[in-house]
């Protein structure tokens, strides 16, 4: 609620904003680790053994550049030396041209933003006052919207550990 109006940020809403299609998406993670087993020594396992993140280090470089774009605009976080599952499952489909509910994705972030109090500011600050203008909320003198700086930066990129793969290991046919 927003200035005491209702704002629907639902991921039908959202994907309505953008004309994309709401998808079930419910098996991607498994469809995206089956399709990279190779990946699996390097994921972290919960202890309901589900993967929860692996090492950035291990990203192919065009992979490595798609984290640093959702980190910084879909899935906003500063802390990218892991990869989550979200994540990869994003940028394996965007990569795979895979077509994923960015809706979805984008609702579970502004409620997460917003479930955090004051020590987070609002994710998709643009995105929200574009659902707001849409339910006729009108701006008012004095709002103001702030960016955060997120840039893409090369220096900001963390280096690779010494004997790290730029590219993941490949998985080797086997030998009958």
């Amino acid at each position: 609620m927003v200035r005491d109006k209702n704002i629907n940020f639902s991921a039908r809403n959202i994907n309505s904003l953008f004309g994309t299609p709401s998808i079930d998406t419910l098996g991607e993670v498994q469809e995206f680790l089956e399709d990279h087993p190779h990946w699996t020594p390097y994921w972290t396992l919960s202890r309901l053994n589900e993967p929860i993140h692996f090492p950035r280090t291990t990203l192919t470089f065009a992979a490595d550049n798609w984290l640093r774009f959702v980190s910084a605009r879909l899935l906003p976080s500063s802390h990218t030396s892991k990869v989550t599952r979200e994540r990869a499952v994003m940028i394996y489909a965007i990569l795979t041209d895979v077509p994923f509910d960015i809706g979805r994705f984008l609702h579970k972030s502004i409620l997460k933003s917003a479930m955090g109090g004051l020590t987070v500011g609002l994710y998709h600050p643009s995105l929200i006052t574009e659902l707001c203008a849409r339910a006729g909320l009108e701006q008012q003198p004095g709002d103001e919207l702030l960016q955060p700086d997120s840039m893409i930066r090369a220096d900001r990129r963390p280096p690779r550990q010494a004997g790290a793969p730029v590219q993941p290991r490949q998985q080797q046919p086997h030998q009958h």
